[in-house]
């Protein structure tokens, strides 16, 4: 049996999805300890029962599981908050005699709660109760013994680990989901746009560190959006009705930049006819972005490290100090660290900017989102220019198979471009920049040039498959089709729109 168990704990572990996890361990149970029948009861945001799993001893599903369990040994555990375990329920005084369970003939029965954690302090009762499990046997009596009861007390501690990382997950990738959504909605962030797990990484990441103090280091190459997440770290912060000031480092010579970053008095340098304020002081209680934070120079590192430090700088000119509140981010599309080994960067700041570090994805290792982003912009632009244009599928193919060395701002200018110099309402490939239009057109037989591309092809495939095939048998309808799928209506839409399936081709059903 103790075999079999670490088996089962490894499987579950290896779900990520909550009713996965709750499927498998609740499987394993009905297995190792011979329950006929086996419940995993969840408990709503308003205290109601949530029957996620019920199944029977042949791995099938229980219908209508709220008529096949006894409420009053459900209602007992939950409010007394202790196991129940009987091998002889009928024998019970407390239970033996109620109706559902003479209903239901229950002779043996296991039921326990499962909790989120340890439960926090100063938190009630059942606060941190996440559900039940709930084992009963109508065929014979003595199925459960004390130490089969003690096994599945023990189980249950490792099924709620398990389930509350999942549900975690689950609320996270839906604040994930939701951050994107709003950002979006709320700030127009359309390159936020995407599916690809690498740009739900750095959102994740986002969402994580938002609302602190903390320095951020943003990574990647030009063109990446790197500036749309530093305004996401700021909207999504409580300093998001103050200022938020963007600065490019590399734009400025030294002495300017110095000036515009702090600030300078009366007479400190030929022109200063007057005291300035700079871009830390009025950002105070804000964020101040420092892009291509690389291109600094080392006299500079030194007092934006005072700053980071003592949260205290002087203008050009002074020696008084002035105090700031400002948040900083920086971007840089170089490799710092080489910068350090190459004594053109500071190590002490490079250490004090990267508290948290999130790396943009370039587009070409985000091929599953191109599409997105170009219909996206393709609705932005006929609606700013006045046109109706839409894409060829072979500009589709040619905008797939492209690098992007400029990446999503590149991807953009095309697809204005195209919409601006297109002679008919569909964009071909001549009306493509000439880079785009000599792009390398896979051929399906053609290997994939790595690991993960070849494991995006595959996903990429049997999505749109499972997709076109949901459809046609629910003759079209979405939401049918995606209840049937097991997906939720709005994650079964995104997929539709990602690879340009439209439902009106399935009206007729299947062929």
């Amino acid at each position: 049996m103790l075999e079999r168990l670490l088996e089962i704990g490894k499987q579950v572990l290896a779900e990520r999805d909550v009713d996965s996890v709750l499927s498998r361990a609740l499987d394993g149970l009905i297995e190792l300890c011979g329950a006929e029948r086996g419940m995993i009861v969840l408990e709503g945001e308003r205290g109601e029962v949530l029957f996620e799993e019920a199944r029977n001893l042949g791995r099938q599903d229980i219908e209508r599981p709220e008529f096949e369990v006894s409420r009053t040994i459900l209602d007992k555990v939950r409010s007394e908050g202790k196991p129940y375990w009987s091998p002889n329920v009928l024998d019970d005084p407390s239970v033996g005699s109620k109706q559902s369970v003479l209903r239901l003939r229950i002779l043996s029965v296991i039921c326990l709660p499962i909790r989120r954690g340890t439960p926090r302090a100063g938190s009630r009762d059942g606060d941190d109760r996440l559900g039940l499990i709930y084992l009963d046997n109508r065929r014979a009596r003595g199925v459960f013994s004390e130490e089969t009861a003690r096994f599945v007390a023990t189980f249950a501690d490792f099924i709620s680990l398990a389930a509350a990382n999942a549900l975690e997950r689950r609320r996270l990738s839906a604040g994930i989901e939701e951050l994107a959504r709003k950002l979006r909605a709320e700030h127009r962030f359309d390159e936020i746009l995407g599916h690809d797990r690498l740009l739900l990484a750095a959102l994740e990441r986002v969402a994580q560190v938002a609302d602190s103090d903390v320095s951020v280091l943003i990574e990647g190459e030009s063109g990446t959006g790197k500036e749309l997440i530093a305004r996401a770290l700021h909207f999504e912060s409580r300093r998001r009705d103050r200022p938020f000031v963007a600065l490019n480092c590399g734009a400025l010579p030294e002495t300017l930049l110095d000036a515009e970053l702090f600030g300078h008095v009366r007479g400190a340098f030929t022109g200063a006819v007057a005291d300035r304020a700079g871009w830390f002081e009025r950002a105070q209680g804000g964020t101040i972005f420092l892009d291509e934070a690389g291109e600094m120079p080392l006299s500079l590192q030194v007092k934006l490290l005072r700053v980071l430090e003592a949260h205290e700088f002087a203008r050009v000119g002074s020696s008084a100090a002035t105090k700031t509140d400002a948040r900083v981010i920086a971007a840089t599309n170089r490799d710092l660290r080489q910068l350090v080994g190459e004594g053109r960067f500071r190590e002490d700041l490079l250490y004090r900017l990267a508290v948290i570090e999130i790396e943009v994805p370039p587009l070409r290792d985000r091929p599953g989102d191109v599409l997105l982003l170009a219909r996206k912009f393709l609705d932005r632009f006929n609606d700013k220019h006045g046109r109706d244009r839409r894409l060829a599928p072979r500009t589709e193919r040619l905008l797939q198979a492209y690098a992007y060395p400029g990446n999503i701002r590149e991807l953009q200018n095309a697809i204005e471009r195209a919409v601006l110099i297109a002679r008919g309402p569909e964009i071909g490939p001549e009306d493509l920049p000439e880079p785009m239009r000599n792009a390398s057109l896979p051929r399906p037989d053609d290997p994939p040039s790595s690991f993960r591309a070849a494991k995006q092809r595959l996903i990429e495939g049997f999505e749109r498959e499972w997709i076109e095939q949901a459809l046609g048998t629910a003759r079209g309808n979405i939401s049918e089709a995606a209840r049937a799928s097991g997906l939720d209506y709005k994650n079964f839409y995104s997929k539709m729109a990602k690879y340009g399936i439209e439902p009106g081709g399935f009206k007729g059903g299947p062929g």
